[in-house]
């Protein structure tokens, strides 16, 4: 009994770490008492649950593995780097400007919270000759490369990737510093609330509806400050086949849920075309409750009976197995008890 405790106690702290890394703070409101006492009930009652729970598991643990290989990446190649050196067309004060450290508690707190996908990006950009150096007045740094990045630069947590701009005013640089400033406290943001994956997430969701400066986390890191003049963005072909790819991993992730409402509305249409003439009651209504009327279904009704009838019994249909994990019983047995069994 005191060994099973123990393993429960380890079970659940590891799995709080995986969340809580893997996933922000949406982690922390899944680790919950209440909702640990619901997974476990339902892993107890399904084999389906247990297994999504454990694949859920694997892919937060191999995303919180690549943090770590981020964390390790920023500490090889980003703890070190020098401080950027200004242009030499700036004069004496604005260098001084350039160089002054504007290290703060909110600097320090994105830095934390982006440590994983800023070394992940600075891997990358060495691997690509990229020359790093650390702008001091918001703590970010620059890595200057040849190509591998969007645009004219691109923010990982808190590193941009960007080639050597020897023709920009200071103006212009103190602008483009501030707008990819913003776009670090929208990483640090996405990544407290919701994990790593965040940001990249919602920024190419943006992007594949509203694309360039339409994008709604470029309009609020500043169109102007970023140097977008004109409305007019890349194609979106790779964020849509980013999306794409998104889409499918969810679909093949909850796979058994796709499944589970095919097989459900299968099972329904084989019943109305076997009733059609007999009248007879569907059997699920023997195991199954009443679906309340409700203000929307009410509505759906007096515009097309027939659809409703079919949304109801859809609804009532699903009661049957278990909805929470996708998961089917094998075999159900019709209303009359001389029908042989068939398969739901």
């Amino acid at each position: 009994m005191l060994a099973r405790l123990v393993r429960g106690v380890r079970s659940t702290w590891g799995e709080g770490v995986l969340r809580t890394f893997g996933t922000g703070g949406l982690g922390l409101w899944h680790m919950r008492p209440a909702a640990c006492r619901r997974r476990e009930d339902r892993q107890e009652k399904c084999g389906g649950c247990r297994k999504r729970h454990r694949r859920l598991l694997r892919v937060l643990a191999v995303l919180v593995g690549l943090q770590v290989v981020g964390l390790l990446g920023l500490a090889a190649f980003g703890l070190g780097a020098p401080t950027c050196q200004p242009p030499a067309k700036l004069s004496v004060n604005q260098a001084a400007s350039y160089t002054r450290s504007g290290a703060s508690p909110a600097v320090f707190a994105r830095q934390v919270l982006t440590a994983g996908q800023t070394g992940l990006a600075l891997t990358y950009a060495k691997t690509r000759g990229a020359d790093v150096c650390r702008f001091a007045p918001n703590g970010n740094l620059v890595a200057r490369m040849e190509s591998g990045f969007a645009r004219g630069g691109t923010m990982y947590g808190h590193v941009f990737l960007t080639y050597a701009h020897v023709d920009y005013s200071y103006r212009e640089l103190r602008s483009i510093k501030r707008h990819e400033t913003r776009h670090t406290t929208q990483w640090a943001a996405g990544t407290f609330l919701a994990g790593p994956l965040a940001f990249p997430v919602a920024y190419s969701a943006d992007e594949l509806i509203a694309p360039g400066a339409y994008n709604h986390f470029e309009r609020a890191a500043g169109l102007t400050e970023g140097g977008y003049e004109v409305p007019d963005g890349p194609s979106p072909t790779l964020t849509r086949v980013f999306i794409a790819a998104v889409l499918l991993g969810l679909v093949l992730f909850e796979r058994h849920r796709f499944r589970r409402q095919l097989l459900l509305l299968r099972t329904h249409f084989r019943h109305r075309r076997a009733s059609r003439t007999t009248g007879q009651v569907p059997w699920w209504h023997a195991e199954t409750k009443p679906i309340a009327r409700g203000r929307i279904l009410r509505l759906l009704r007096r515009i097309s009976p027939g659809t409703a009838d079919l949304v109801e019994e859809h609804r009532r249909l699903q009661q049957v197995g278990c909805p929470s994990c996708g998961a089917t019983p094998s075999m159900k047995r019709p209303a009359d008890a001389g029908a042989p069994a068939g398969r739901l």
